[in-house]
Parts: C-alpha cells; sequence; structure tokens
C-alpha cells in the first residue's frame, strides 16, 4: 500500500489542489468507502481498513477514493476508444505521479520484535523466526537488505528510532491477520501489526503463518495488492491502481485467495522474483561486486 497520508507522505501532493481536495472529499467512492470500512484505532489513532489489510486515515482515504475513481475513469476510455483496459506490463508498484517508489539502493530496512507486546515468549519466538524466513525469501530474490536488530527486541513501548520498523502483536479484534506499511509512510506509520487473535488461531484459511509476513513485507517494499487488477476474479476486491510491473499472476505473493486464484502459502512466484527484480535489481546473492581498486 502506498502512502496517503496528507502530511509528510509521497502522496501529499495529490490533494494539493484545492479542487482536486474537493473533488475527493465529494466522491461517491470515498463516501461509500467512509461507511462501509472497518474502523481500527492504533495507539489513539483511528484508521479505516480496506483491502483486508491497510490502514488509511480520512485524508488518505479520500485520496484512496480519489485514486480509485481516476483509474475507472482511465479504464472507461480506453474501452470507448476501443483499447485494452489492462497494462500488459504479477506485481504492482506504487506509483507516486507517474514514478514508482523504492527504498534507496543499499539502503537497509532494518526491524526488531518487540517483545513486551506479545502475549508469551512463544509468540514472540515463533514472529521472531518466522520473520527471518520472510526476509531471507524477498532477499533471495531481488537486490534488498533486511536486518533484525535482535539487541533492541526488549525496547518498552512500540516504537523505536533505532530501526526502521517495529514488529509488533496488535489486538485488532480480529479485523485484520497482519497490516505493515509502504515506502514513502512517516516514520510514526513505519510498524508491522500482528494480529493476537488471526495470526495466532491455526492460520485461518489454512494461510501460512511465514507466507502472511512474506505478504505484508512486499508492502513494506512497494508492491501492492496483485488481486486488485481487472484481470483477476470477479469475487476479488478491485480498488487498487497502480503500475503492474508484470502480467497478472494469480498466484502471487501478493494476491488474496479469492475466486480460483491465490494460495494459502503466499510463496513468492517467479513472476514475483521478474517484477521484484524489475524494481530492485537481482539478489545480492547473485552478483560479485567490483572494486575500482
Amino acid at each position: 500500500m502506498e502512502s496517503y497520508r496528507k502530511s509528510g507522505s509521497v502522496l501529499e501532493a495529490a490533494l494539493e489542489d484545492e479542487g482536486v481536495r474537493a473533488e475527493a472529499a465529494g466522491s461517491s467512492t470515498f463516501e461509500m468507502l467512509r461507511e462501509r470500512s472497518q474502523r481500527v484505532n492504533v495507539d489513539g489513532t483511528e484508521f479505516f481498513l480496506v483491502e483486508g489489510d491497510l490502514l488509511l486515515n480520512e485524508d488518505e482515504l479520500q485520496t484512496y477514493a480519489f485514486q480509485r475513481d481516476k483509474l475507472q475513469q482511465t479504464r472507461e476510455a480506453a474501452r470507448q476508444a476501443g483499447l485494452s483496459p489492462i497494462i500488459e506490463t504479477g506485481l504492482v508498484g506504487v506509483l507516486v505521479g507517474d514514478k514508482l517508489i523504492r527504498w534507496r539502493p543499499g539502503f537497509e530496512l532494518t526491524y526488531c520484535v518487540l517483545r513486551n507486546t506479545f502475549l508469551n515468549e512463544e509468540r514472540y519466538q515463533m514472529v521472531r523466526e518466522n520473520m527471518a524466513k520472510a526476509t531471507e525469501d524477498w532477499q533471495n530474490v531481488c537486490g534488498i537488505l533486511f536486518r533484525h536488530v535482535a539487541d533492541l527486541d526488549q525496547s518498552p513501548g512500540t516504537n523505536n528510532p533505532g530501526v526502521l520498523f517495529t514488529v509488533r502483536e496488535f489486538d485488532s479484534g480480529g479485523r485484520f491477520i497482519a497490516a505493515a506499511f509502504f515506502p514513502g509512510d512517516p516514520s510514526d506509520r513505519r510498524r508491522m501489526l500482528i494480529d493476537r487473535n488471526q495470526y495466532f488461531d491455526n492460520s485461518p484459511g489454512g494461510f501460512d503463518k511465514v507466507g502472511v509476513l512474506r505478504h505484508e513485507l512486499g508492502h513494506v517494499l512497494g508492491f501492492r495488492h496483485e488481486h486488485t487488477r481487472p484481470e483477476a476474479p470477479p469475487t476479488c476486491p478491485n480498488e487498487d491502481p497502480g503500475f503492474d510491473l508484470t502480467q497478472y499472476d494469480p498466484k502471487s505473493v501478493m494476491h488474496y485467495l479469492c475466486g480460483a486464484a491465490g494460495t494459502p502459502q503466499l510463496a513468492l512466484t517467479e513472476l514475483d522474483r521478474t517484477g521484484s527484480q524489475r524494481l530492485y535489481g537481482p539478489s545480492f546473492k547473485q552478483v560479485i561486486f567490483a572494486d575500482a581498486d
């Protein structure tokens, strides 16, 4: 999910123009989403839950609705012109204007797993081990670096400025299994929330627990949901404007289990590898770095 935060967000410019702001606020899509979306309170701030694991405040929801409307208008114009409304270029990247957003080359994505937020040691150790596996899987397919700063796992509270993001147990009231953030989100939103009921309760829907974290890390890297593309089964939600990095991939790690598509393993596919390498290059394990000396 890209950041939809009004202040400090990579999409702040999307609502700078008062005409755009008024159009977004008056959108029937915005009103529908505002009315129907579940609400989740995180650290005293209320968010709207969309697409199962995206948390947006009201300003962000306006931008989200505006982008949905514009995407639908673009696709309808393409249809009327006799053109394909689908970009055949399955990962979907986050757009800022007309550009993809990603972490800078060589930037190390550091995290800690906050022990004090988990109900017991067993849960903490499970998430710590599953994060290690999930981050390794992404490092094996594209040029990205994760590092667990284990010394900070014992930090008090729910945030730590010593890492890029924290991983913590959270009671969402069963509204989601896990939720994360996107490149460009402000520092107070860089967290991965693990629901204390859904995630640990025998993986609802049979979802693989490591796979759930692989999916959320895909958001952290800047990839959006695959199942929201128009090629997906009609029973899947279709509300996610972005840029297609590959053709549609019904087995992608970023695809929910809906219709006849998606897998409970949420494993990385060859198209996931292709799409992630278009944004981050090949895995560092696949290259040799040459020095000038």
